[in-house]
């Protein structure tokens, strides 16, 4: 009998060890490969989406593609930057709520530091780094790496009719007509119930916000503002920029215009998320707790619509309106990412040179698997050799 007991528990002890073991592997994981997507992730949030795609569902299996795409839909049709929203979903999907709020930190946080120090450089020296090389050769990249993306998500969203033509729809008003892409993404999730939906007893819900109340200390300002940024502003870095410019520069007079578009020139060359900007902004109020509480403040409501939303993704997915708005959405989803390739060409594909870095980055990740961090690597090394001997 002792020994039963003694066994038992050294196989109980085993069984928490074992636990505790996958479980802190899950967590270095999941902290491992968002620190290098926060540091190599050039190209804006749909860069991130597709390398997100490509690395944590194509290869490691972390979520199937339709939880992906699910996840995706409701990413973006929630207010704030959709990519880094994406992160802490597929966080979550991996390691629960801790899982969430470390793929969200770890996705934010090289960002943050590359950020801090460019403004401490810029207000202190006016020095601005050079970087056009590496841009030079990523852009083009971005570009090979966003389609691959797009082939792949569109076989499994776009399969009839209906969704073929929401695709078509989405891209064109995007594209061409420069219709706000939160409205477009609404509008193919009315469609996909109305194609797809076959009852009329549809439920009608409602977002509550909470209103948010001013402060007289400058750095409670600060915060107050981003976090307001960060919770009422659809559309990603497009959108979110332009109305912190009017806030910013024209109503708080917190810097010059010039000052901004330097700020916004460092959110596009940082990797990881856009309105990483945010941190340029703090810095020049409050300095360095300045760039932390507005890095913090804006990307808060993202963390807690999302691990709010994401436990009950799959209850609410089955039901069967919601089932067809998130279908519309995807499809639409697709062809605003279509929309975003045709944007990116003009800037991205400049000679060819760049064409053929397109072209070979491509082939590399659809043909050979390459990782898309090494196809980065080679392509910023690339820019830089190309731009030096042009």
């Amino acid at each position: 009998m002792p020994i039963i007991l003694i066994l038992s528990y050294l196989e109980i002890k085993l069984g928490i060890l074992r636990k505790g073991y996958q479980e802190r592997y899950l967590m270095r994981e999941i902290i491992s490969y968002f620190l290098k997507i926060g540091l190599l992730g050039f190209g804006g949030p749909m860069a991130h989406i597709a390398m997100m795609d490509e690395e944590l569902i194509e290869k490691r299996k972390w979520a199937t593609k339709e939880e992906y795409l699910d996840g995706l839909a409701v990413c973006n049709i929630l207010p704030g930057p959709a990519s880094t929203q994406l992160g802490i979903y597929m966080g979550y999907m991996r390691g629960g709520v801790a899982g969430g709020i470390l793929a969200g930190v770890s996705f934010i946080f090289p960002s943050f530091i590359i950020i801090t120090l460019l403004s401490y450089l810029y207000f202190n020296y006016g020095a601005i780094p050079q970087v056009n090389g590496i841009l030079y050769g990523v852009n083009a990249l971005v570009i090979a790496l966003i389609s691959t993306s797009l082939y792949k998500m569109g076989k499994k969203s776009i399969d009839d009719v209906k969704s073929i033509l929401i695709f078509i729809a989405s891209t064109i008003t995007v594209y061409f007509l420069k219709v706000n892409m939160i409205l477009v993404l609404l509008a193919g999730g009315i469609l996909g119930v109305l194609f797809y939906y076959k009852r009329s007893n549809i439920k009608k819900s409602y977002m509550v916000a909470v209103p948010l109340f001013a402060a007289d200390s400058i750095l409670l300002k600060l915060f107050g503002f981003f976090v307001k940024v960060g919770s009422f502003i659809y559309g990603g870095g497009l959108v979110i920029i332009p109305f912190i410019e009017q806030e910013v520069v024209y109503k708080l007079g917190w810097m010059t215009q010039q000052e901004f578009l330097t700020g916004i020139s460092f959110g596009q060359i940082t990797p990881g998320p856009v309105v990483i900007t945010s941190a340029f902004i703090g810095y020049k109020v409050y300095g360095f707790l300045g760039a932390f509480f507005a890095a913090f403040a804006i990307f808060l409501p993202s963390f807690i619509f999302i691990l709010i939303a994401a436990p009950y993704l799959k209850k609410v997915k089955s039901i069967p309106w919601v089932k067809a708005f998130l279908k519309g959405i995807n499809a639409a989803v697709i062809g605003t990412i279509l929309a975003s390739i045709l944007f990116l060409i003009p800037n991205g594909l400049i000679d060819i040179w760049t064409i053929l870095i397109a072209i070979a980055g491509f082939v590399a990740l659809w043909k050979f698997k390459v990782n898309v961090f090494y196809c980065v690597g080679v392509a910023g090394i690339l820019g830089i050799l190309i731009t030096n001997l042009i």
